[in-house]
């Protein structure tokens, strides 16, 4: 395989957050990879367990002489199986008869399944020039087992922002704004715009908000913001002020739950996936094609070092029938072949390193392996940058460089109720 350097783009944004309602739209995102682009080494990894899966992820690759794409898409954020959701609902929380929550292991076959569709231009292994190929893939998270201990860290992370502010100043100015506007209290969408000036109407309309409490005096309505300002000191607040102490509060609430997915892995899941791909064996629509098929089986013991820090022990065992080979006479033939190994991943908050090693047997195949270390770093809830180098299964030109940087793109999705 030529050296190459990969770039995957996840394009996103977050909706604002409702005081009842949440989108998942609101979490981190931190999948670079999709069955799609996994069957064609497309990928930073081989062996990989996605935080989230959004509705629709779209991914951009950039090789030396070629731009690819890959889209995919979670069909439950599009179809309402509940009729009512909740965030317990998507956690899959349920009471036991003997009163304590529990986690369904096998949510994940609702919630965390996808589909994915690829196009792409390049090189293989007996192929010399780049061939037009497109790729079907999908995804779930067949079982998912949480200790009780982390069953108790995802209820508390929703008590968090149920019981929301505590600050009596603040608790005043939520209710004050939320009542006579009739909107919602901030959420990470809006929390980011108003703190990195990205959303001006946002933040002015808050502002004002801030501008009007500072000086409510209401007799009628038990309200007298003045008096309460001036027993704590802050008489002279100003309007700014206001709003940034509220903003201190508030959003590392919003942002702690959020997170929540992200923080509080279950301590064994077991991912499966399949990937069909076709090749145009002359790079024209109306050509003969040739076709590649795996599907595989992907292991995640997660180990809890401490909060947001976990060490993170993978297995893979994947079977693919290749039939992007070319015989000695030129002509594409058909090999099959098992690829396995492990991955040893630690996870310290926003920062990640890992390394991979797979092993590749089976029909014609004589010591090939592939040899990868990965570092990530998530800079905010939508980019992470990715990095990594080492050796690919092919015997020659099998250098890889890998550089990437991920976003989310938003569409779709039915809202849940965090109440329930």
């Amino acid at each position: 395989m030529k050296k190459y350097i990969l770039t995957l783009f996840l394009f996103g944004t977050c909706v604002l957050w409702a005081q009842e309602n949440a989108s998942i739209n609101d979490f981190n995102f931190e999948s670079v990879s999709n069955p799609a682009f996994v069957l064609l080494d497309e990928t930073p990894s081989q062996i990989y367990t996605p935080n989230n899966i959004k509705s629709l992820a779209l991914y951009l690759s950039n090789g030396f002489d070629n731009t690819n794409i890959a889209v995919e898409m979670n069909p439950y954020w599009y179809i309402d199986f509940d009729g009512k959701r909740s965030y317990r609902r998507f956690r899959g929380i349920r009471s036991g008869k003997d009163g304590e929550d529990r986690i369904d292991p096998f949510i994940g076959l609702k919630t965390d399944w996808s589909f994915s569709l690829g196009y792409i231009n390049k090189t293989f292994a007996t192929i010399d020039t780049a061939r037009n190929v497109v790729g079907f893939g999908a995804r779930t998270t067949i079982v998912q087992l949480y200790s009780k201990d982390r069953v108790q860290k995802v209820n508390d992370a929703i008590q968090v922002i149920k019981t929301g502010v505590e600050d009596k100043l603040n608790e005043e100015f939520e209710s004050y704004y939320t009542n006579t506007y009739d909107v919602t209290r901030l959420g990470t969408g809006s929390c980011d715009g108003i703190r990195n000036n990205t959303d001006k109407t946002l933040k002015d309309e808050f502002l004002q908000y801030a501008k009007e409490f500072i000086v409510l005096k209401d007799e009628d309505m038990g309200f007298d913001i003045p008096a309460l300002l001036k027993s704590i000191g802050l008489e002279n607040i100003t309007s700014e002020d206001m709003l940034n102490r509220y903003l201190d509060e508030r959003c590392p609430l919003v942002e702690s739950f959020v997170n929540n997915p992200k923080n509080i892995k279950p301590n064994f899941r077991l991912d499966g996936a399949v990937g069909y791909s076709i090749l145009f064996k002359e790079n024209d629509i109306n050509s003969s094609t040739a076709n590649r098929f795996a599907s595989w089986l992907t292991a995640d013991v997660a180990l809890g070092m401490s909060k947001d820090r976990y060490l993170h022990l993978l297995a893979i065992g994947k079977y693919i029938d290749d039939g992007f080979q070319l015989d000695a006479n030129g002509m594409y033939t058909s090999t099959t072949f098992w690829n396995y190994g492990a991955k040893i991943e630690l996870e310290i908050d926003k920062l990640k390193f890992s390394y991979e090693y797979l092993k590749r047997s089976g029909d014609g195949v004589d010591d090939l392996f592939r040899s990868v270390g990965n570092i990530s770093y998530q800079l905010n809830s939508q980019f992470t940058l990715v990095g990594g180098f080492g050796k690919d299964f092919p015997e020659d030109d099998n250098l890889v460089s890998i550089l990437g940087v991920a976003w989310g793109l938003n569409s779709g999705e039915q809202s849940f109720n965090q109440q329930q």
